[in-house]
């Protein structure tokens, strides 16, 4: 093999070597804060571990020198964290040329690293800052000289926007967006009091005003706390109430309670008593049905023994009486049919005796004989039938012998007779 090519493969074996032992030094791993812009043979790429900026490749890559053949670059690192681009103490004009001294900050963070890099004076922020502050004075005099130098104090916030309005088209220029802008300070410009004289003129109005409103907050923290007194001494007052109302209540439930207990003790008590004289009254109850009970049964029983003596005495005073009685109605029925006989008897003695007192008084009369009807017997004229009978014959008689019936009259009276009703 000749010389020539072994030397080749030597160096080539050499180089191979050299990026094997040298490679893992050259990786990089771009942090979120920050943008690589990496310059090619032939091409322009960023990489960043925020993949939302513009140009974004990636997060790593092997950076080589420039001097490295096929494999050298140009690496720019551009910050994407929020930058400070400070204006200390510059001196710019107030309208009508009233001169101050002003102190500002542009807070800006970079959205295009490709722009920013093209565009940045250098590779780092101080020289980035360095480039812009020109821009930023000449946009800082621009915007206060629009504003009087009374209100420079009063309208920083004002100033503010309006500076990061006019300086928004110019940072985005060089990649940037301005997230804020602060006045930090505004004094007096060497040899010039115009800040002073206002702020010691603004001071003594707000002074007054100070005191004003000082004496306003007095005077309504006066009324305030006479309010408050009163409302307090209101407030005790119905909480003092509302106790004693509590109290009373309290009272009155306590009491309440304690007469519903004494009440419920003696209507245990009346129960009680009413129970135990129920219980007494059911005991004499039934004592006394006992007793009843038993003289029933004592008198049932000397009842029984006295209705079988009864029994026994009655059946014989019954047998006894029954033969008695026999013999009385058959001595009645003997004496019934001798006072019969009596009496007919004595009918007859009387029809005697009158047969004969009317004889002889009939003996003594001279009669005529005036027939009303049948008569079967001379005596069957006193009676009944026969007295109509006789009375008619005497109102014939009183028509032929007045005389003689007065006369029959009279005899019929002292006989004692029915006298006949003439009619």
């Amino acid at each position: 093999m000749p010389l020539q090519t072994l030397l080749i493969l030597a160096g080539a074996f050499l180089l191979a070597l050299v990026l094997i032992l040298t490679l893992p030094r050259q990786r990089r791993v771009v942090p979120r804060d920050e943008a690589h812009v990496v310059i090619k043979r032939k091409k322009v790429v960023v990489y960043s571990g925020t993949p939302e900026i513009a140009g974004f490749k990636g997060s790593t890559y092997y950076q080589f020198p420039s001097s490295v053949p096929l494999l050298g670059m140009d690496v720019t690192m551009v910050p994407l964290s929020v930058l400070e681009l400070r204006v200390p103490e510059m001196v710019t004009f107030a309208a009508r040329n009233a001169r101050f001294t002003l102190t500002a900050s542009v807070f800006v963070r970079v959205t295009d690293p490709l722009k920013s890099a093209q565009r940045w004076p250098g590779r780092h922020v101080d020289e980035f800052v360095g480039g812009v502050k020109e821009l930023m004075e000449n946009a800082i005099r621009n915007t206060t000289t629009a504003f009087a130098a009374e209100d420079i104090i009063e309208k920083k916030d004002e100033i503010a926007s309006k500076l990061q309005h006019a300086l928004s088209a110019d940072m985005a220029e060089y990649g940037c967006i301005i997230t804020n802008v602060g006045i930090v300070d505004i004094t007096d410009a060497p040899g010039n009091t115009v800040i002073s004289d206002i702020a010691r003129k603004r001071e003594a109005e707000i002074n007054s005003e100070s005191r004003q409103i000082v004496a306003v907050k007095e005077r309504e923290a006066r009324v305030v706390e006479a309010e408050n007194r009163q409302e307090a001494e209101m407030r005790e007052s119905a909480a003092a109430e509302a106790i004693g109302v509590r109290e009373r209540e309290k009272e009155q439930r306590v009491y309440l309670s304690q007469q519903k207990v004494a009440t419920e003790e003696m209507e245990v008590e009346r129960i009680r008593q009413v129970r135990a004289a129920e219980i007494d009254r059911d005991s004499a109850i039934e004592r006394a049905q006992g007793e009843r009970q038993a003289a029933i049964l004592k008198r049932q029983a000397e009842a029984e023994g006295v209705q079988a003596v009864g029994f026994a005495e009655a059946e014989v005073t019954r047998n006894k009486g029954m033969a008695e009685a026999e013999a009385i109605a058959k001595r009645v029925e003997a004496l019934n049919r001798l006072q019969d006989e009596g009496r007919f008897f004595r009918n007859i003695e009387k029809d005697e005796r009158v047969g004969l007192e009317m004889a002889k008084a009939l003996q003594g009369a001279d009669l005529k004989l005036v027939s009303t009807g049948e008569v079967d017997n001379f005596l069957d004229l006193f009676s009944a039938n026969g007295g109509a009978k006789l009375g008619a014959f005497i109102a014939s008689l009183r028509q032929v012998e007045p005389d003689l019936a007065d006369r029959l009259l009279g005899v019929l009276d002292r006989l004692g007779g029915n006298r006949p009703t003439i009619s």
